[in-house]
């Protein structure tokens, strides 16, 4: 899968650029409640935010270099959605390298999957975020336009 069928799962009001929660469970609150503002699709904030608790009580989704993909399936959606989210400070994520977390892709899928988009869209991602050149645009990027445009080029 590339980056370009990836944002077609995003929009403009699935983008925060700038999080205000300095603590991994106000970024995941946060992230939550724009997902419910951003998206019709998604109406049940708390099995969502209840959700991805549990998935980062598994281990935490911050792989780093500065970046975080907080993911997982529920009942609560009826199609992958993509948010994108910013933190220009930094935030405690629990990340694996200990640094502070700047870049967050928020996954969001239903558990029947067709063709396996969730995955596919994370393993992409993953793959694309190991640029630090990128990661630096991306955190420099005025606009969720300009932030797509970047994850686009190659």
């Amino acid at each position: 899968m590339v980056i370009a069928e990836v944002l077609q799962h995003t929009s403009p009001e699935l983008f925060l650029s700038d999080l205000k929660a300095r603590n991994k469970p106000g970024v995941l609150s946060e992230l939550v409640d724009k997902l419910v503002a951003g998206s019709p699709n998604i109406t049940k904030r708390d099995a969502v935010l209840q959700m991805l608790e549990s998935r980062e009580a598994l281990g935490s989704t911050a792989v780093g270099p500065g970046v975080a993909f907080p993911h997982g399936r529920t009942l609560a959606v009826q199609r992958l959605t993509v948010l994108i989210a910013r933190s220009r400070k930094g935030v405690d994520f629990d990340s694996v390298d200990g640094e502070p977390t700047h870049l967050f892709f928020v996954l969001i899928a239903p558990p029947q999957d067709s063709g396996h988009k969730y995955i596919k869209s994370l393993a992409a991602l993953t793959e694309k975020l190991q640029d630090a050149n990128l990661r630096k645009t991306l955190l420099a990027a005025e606009d969720f336009a300009t932030f797509c445009a970047a994850l686009r080029e190659d």
